[in-house]
């Protein structure tokens, strides 16, 4: 798990460091399920739970009446007040997210929440769940991101030559080293299950692909057409 202040020191890079999913390939999908939803800019509330620099809230924040921006780290939220400005419409937060639900509570038409639940610990990532069930009015919305841990077997086998099988018994439980650090990879069904769990039906579930440098790998002779991916779920409060 990457600590408050390893998050803070990617603040100066982080548009290289960081996948954002919003900015980069996952930008189109995004657009066609806001256009869908059709926020409205004088009743829907937006919680954007680890917001990051403000992708997602300067992109498309002008549509909803008011925007909760959460982030836990101090010098990239102050990226993102920086890059989006004053406005009387964003409640910019510095917290994690329990404690900014609470002081939130179910107000959000969307909450968005991209690539953040990637805890090994299964007591806290259920924690982010819960925070995310517990921001969204009923049959409101949310917008989540999560490695896919089919996408990391893929690159096993194509970049490594690594058989299903014994990537499978590499992380049996979808903990992925990256950096030395374990991440916590989603299978789609098990991603269905804990949305389900914690009260929404999923909508949409899409792969969102992004380029193989952001594996630390240049793209295999033997890729063809296939490319790494994170699942987008769109899902709603039921």
């Amino acid at each position: 798990m990457v600590s408050r202040k390893e998050w803070n020191a990617l603040a100066d890079d982080f548009e290289r460091e960081v996948c954002d999913i919003t900015r980069e390939t996952g930008s189109r999908e995004i657009d066609r399920i806001l256009r869908k939803l059709k926020p409205s800019p004088e009743r829907s509330v937006l919680v954007d739970l680890g917001c990051g620099i403000g992708t997602f809230v300067e992109r498309y924040g002008a549509r909803f009446r008011h925007t909760y921006a959460v982030e836990h780290a101090a010098r990239i939220l102050a990226r993102a007040r920086k890059r989006i400005g004053r406005r009387e419409d964003i409640t910019f937060m510095t917290s994690n997210i329990p404690p900014a639900v609470a002081r939130i509570g179910r107000k959000a038409d969307l909450t968005v929440c991209m690539n953040v639940i990637t805890m090994p610990e299964n007591r806290i990532r259920a924690q982010m769940w819960r925070g995310i069930a517990g921001v969204t009015r009923k049959k409101g919305h949310a917008l989540i991101v999560v490695p896919s841990i089919e996408s990391d077997r893929m690159v096993e086998r194509v970049a490594y030559g690594t058989s299903l099988a014994d990537a499978k018994k590499d992380a049996p439980d979808g903990l992925v080293d990256r950096g030395g650090s374990r991440q916590k990879h989603f299978a789609r069904d098990e991603l269905r299950d804990v949305l389900a769990l914690h009260g929404f039906a999923v909508k949409r579930l899409l792969r969102v692909p992004y380029p193989w440098q952001k594996e630390g790998l240049r793209k295999p002779r033997n890729a063809g057409t296939r490319m790494p991916w994170d699942w987008l779920v769109l899902a709603e409060r039921v």
